[in-house]
């Protein structure tokens, strides 16, 4: 079969590497960018997700490169696990460049590691801003010999605060460089970034922005929010075997249908960003060589996370910002395959929003049916009882005392009763003398019963006794009164 790469102008060892991954014909964001990047004109490439950006930038980029330890190219993307897939996607193009050293530097991972990797010659560079940023002020990393300057989802990095550091980064690198930025979406602040960093760049656009893929079937359905996790069982109860993506806007409702899910038989996993690197990575790893695994995540695995054959995405919750959807629903569908999406929704207002999104992005969401039946929700727990003192034993102690010598008493009068949970330091109070069950009165008045918990002195290798005891205790009221009201 004949590979419609050789037509770009690739080189034979990066068309084999290519040619192994069974990838036979360009996507279009791939057919127009890569020949300008080797023409080295800097590009700003605007392509909706899951159309092969990726290769796009790197393939031209390694064709360029020298063989040489300095480091010649850098990407900056805006998480771990889009710094690791892409570290894995240039391993895979450069695997007949034995010259082409990468290396991914990320937040979470161990910094000694990073910087043994950095010194035995890393000409490639992937990277979050932060980190990257810091291996720079440490002096592990060197930016003064740069040709090539990557920006993935440069919005992205953007919307969560990069700006400063991408500016930063870009300074330390030489003018000369060239500058490529690739995105599904573009911002404003985007558009000043690349007029203050980039040479007259070409402005690549492929498709329509915001544009959901055309092989994606979306649905949506409406549930009360009570309902919404046995909606869900529902779904995946009628859904074709196959990975499944369930997006969470927080990482504890993520934790929380993770084990509604696991009760209810599911094997699913769950990804957010409160996991140690170690944790997340494991994760992933598993969810990819899974046949129909379920992952539940936030909007972490919405940018860039590029795993094989999800066929179901499902949006618990609909994204806050609506241009997520647009890449949460682009997991699925990948490669001109077929995929589907589906949204559950409670509210008027996320109706509303979700009719704006497909107004957007030009595509059609149907409403269906989802039927609750047999689907029974799933008891909470019962919450333990709270160990040591106990307010309601001390109330029932309290009415049984009070009820008990209410009656001995003159009527109105209420007694103060200390609980027998209460800690007495000191010596022990033993039984009055004149305390009797039929007699409740002496020449002080009445006597109120109750217990005490009193602690008994000891030496210090055999510790502290403790020991209940009866108590007879005074009412304050008792103590203000004449004692002529008492007398029989």
């Amino acid at each position: 079969m004949e590979n419609k790469f050789n037509e770009l102008g690739l080189h034979k060892e990066i068309l084999n590497a290519i040619l192994e991954q069974d990838f036979t014909a360009p996507s279009q964001i791939q057919e127009k960018a890569i020949p300008l990047i080797l023409e080295g004109k800097d590009l700003v490439g605007l392509s909706q997700t899951g159309t092969g950006k990726t290769l796009a930038f790197v393939a031209p980029v390694l064709q360029e490169m020298e063989d040489d330890n300095y480091v010649q190219a850098i990407v900056l993307c805006p998480t771990r696990e889009l710094a690791q897939q892409i570290l894995v996607e240039v391993k895979k193009y450069a695997k007949y460049l034995p010259y082409v050293k990468p290396v991914a530097v990320f937040g979470g991972a161990d910094m000694q590691r990073q910087i043994y990797s950095l010194k035995r010659g890393a000409n490639f560079v992937i990277g979050t801003p932060g980190r990257l940023l810091d291996h720079i002020n440490r002096r592990t990393i060197k930016l003064g010999g740069v040709r090539f300057a990557i920006l993935d989802e440069a919005d992205e990095m953007l919307n969560m605060g990069f700006r400063d550091d991408i500016e930063e980064i870009l300074s330390n690198t030489p003018k000369e460089r060239q500058t490529t930025m690739f995105s599904a979406t573009m911002s404003k602040e985007i558009m000043a970034l690349t007029k203050k960093f980039m040479n007259s760049p070409i402005e690549l656009k492929v498709g329509d922005q915001n544009a959901t893929i055309s092989t994606i079937k979306q649905t949506y359905f409406i549930t009360p929010k009570d309902k919404k996790k046995r909606a869900l069982h529902a779904l995946l109860k009628e859904l074709p075997k196959g990975k499944t993506l369930v997006f969470c806007n927080t990482k504890v409702m993520v934790d929380g249908i993770q084990v509604y899910l696991r009760k209810m038989g599911y094997d699913a996993m769950a990804l957010h960003g409160d996991m140690p690197q170690s944790v997340r990575r494991r994760v992933l790893q598993e969810y990819r060589d899974s046949e129909g695994g379920i992952m539940i995540t936030t909007d972490i695995a919405a940018r860039g996370i590029d795993v094989q054959d999800i066929l179901h995405v499902i949006n618990f919750d609909l994204p806050q910002n609506k241009e997520y959807y647009v890449h949460r629903v682009g997991r699925t569908g990948r490669a001109g395959k077929t995929g589907f999406a589906w949204t559950l929704l409670n509210t008027k207002d996320q109706i509303r929003d979700l009719k704006q999104i497909e107004k957007n992005t030009k595509s059609t969401i149907a409403l269906g049916n989802l039927s609750l039946d047999g689907i029974n929700e799933i008891p909470e727990p019962r919450q333990e009882k709270p160990k040591g003192h106990n307010l309601n034993v001390k109330k029932r102690e309290q009415r049984h005392i009070g009820s008990r010598n209410f009656n001995a008493t003159e009527e109105g009068y209420r007694p103060t009763v200390r609980s027998r949970f209460t800690k007495t330091n000191g010596i022990q109070i033993g039984e009055d003398k004149k305390y009797s069950k039929n007699n409740r009165f002496d020449e002080n008045g009445p006597k109120i019963q109750g217990r005490s918990r009193v602690v008994m002195a000891g030496s210090s290798k055999k510790g502290t006794k403790t020991q209940t005891v009866r108590t007879i205790h005074k009412s304050k009221k008792q103590n203000n009164r004449p004692q002529n009201d008492y007398q029989n």
